[in-house]
């Protein structure tokens, strides 16, 4: 039996989070998705607090986390187990909700820090999810509405293959959506520029289907001319392998992170190992 889909929103109450629980909405009435609203609270207490009292204070932030909730779900959602609430760290939420019946994309928000330096602030819960979570994760820049997309940009490299049970699954539950698909990869100095291009042409013929475009951006202004493209491509989404150079090299994930997903406003979609 198939495994329905499952979203899980990670809301933190701050000034982005109504545009990420509606946009995780809309996606959910797209792919057919239960919803799961996720709050992690603080749990501090006082330190002279007995246990009586540190008790009353968690249950109480717990219950004030679950009516805002409740209030940011705006009826969307019909049962009470659609809200989390809990003292553990996210990927430990994650990993007590997982369940063999779901196939689960966690949502997360990205916002800009407040320095002159304009850049992606990506908090510590991000980068875990990022980097260790097994889930399709969909980070998105929270400040703006996020439209549906319409177009993916797949970050690929013969050394970091396409997790395809994710990346189809992705393409399969976005199918009325998705209009266009395009695989990029970024040559490096001193790759084998012939070998880069059969492997983009064989991922061309795999997923032919969707009729897809193939780049490679090398040189000097290779992250430019992708920054451009990226630009001037509307309703598109990132789509980039967890583990590979995109995301662990540090000079592509600056890039990655600040230039596509902030600056050109682009949500960026993560796929497992």
């Amino acid at each position: 039996m198939e495994t329905r889909n499952r979203i899980i929103v990670l809301v933190e109450f701050s000034e982005y989070s109504e545009n990420l629980v509606n946009f995780a909405f809309r996606i959910s009435e797209i792919i057919n998705a239960k919803v799961v609203l996720v709050h992690k609270i603080t749990g501090i207490t006082p330190a002279m607090a007995d246990e009586g009292i540190r008790d009353e204070i968690i249950k109480s932030e717990s219950e004030e986390a679950h009516s805002n909730l409740v209030k940011m779900a705006k009826g969307r959602v019909y049962s009470d187990d659609s809200f989390f609430v809990s003292q553990k760290t996210i990927m430990a939420i994650l990993r007590d909700l997982k369940s063999d019946l779901y196939f689960d994309w966690v949502f997360t928000g990205l916002k800009e820090d407040a320095g002159k330096l304009k850049r992606l602030f990506m908090s510590s819960t991000t980068i875990s999810i990022i980097d260790e979570s097994d889930l399709l994760t969909v980070a998105v820049p929270a400040g703006i509405p996020v439209p549906v997309p319409t177009k993916l940009l797949v970050g690929v490299h013969p050394k970091y293959p396409l997790n395809k049970q994710q990346f189809e699954r992705l393409l399969s539950a976005l199918k009325e959506q998705i209009r266009e698909l395009e695989f990029f990869t970024i040559l490096k100095q001193g790759e084998d520029e012939a070998k880069i291009n059969q492997y983009l042409s064989e991922v061309q013929e795999e997923y032919r289907v969707y009729d897809p475009v193939i780049r490679m951006y090398e040189g000097d202004d290779a992250f430019s001319l992708l920054k451009n493209r990226v630009e001037q491509t509307e309703n598109s989404f990132l789509v980039l392998q967890q583990g590979s150079r995109s995301l662990s090299e540090q000079l592509f994930r600056k890039f990655m992170i600040n230039e596509l997903v902030y600056h050109a406003q682009t949500p960026l979609i993560v796929i497992s190992r």
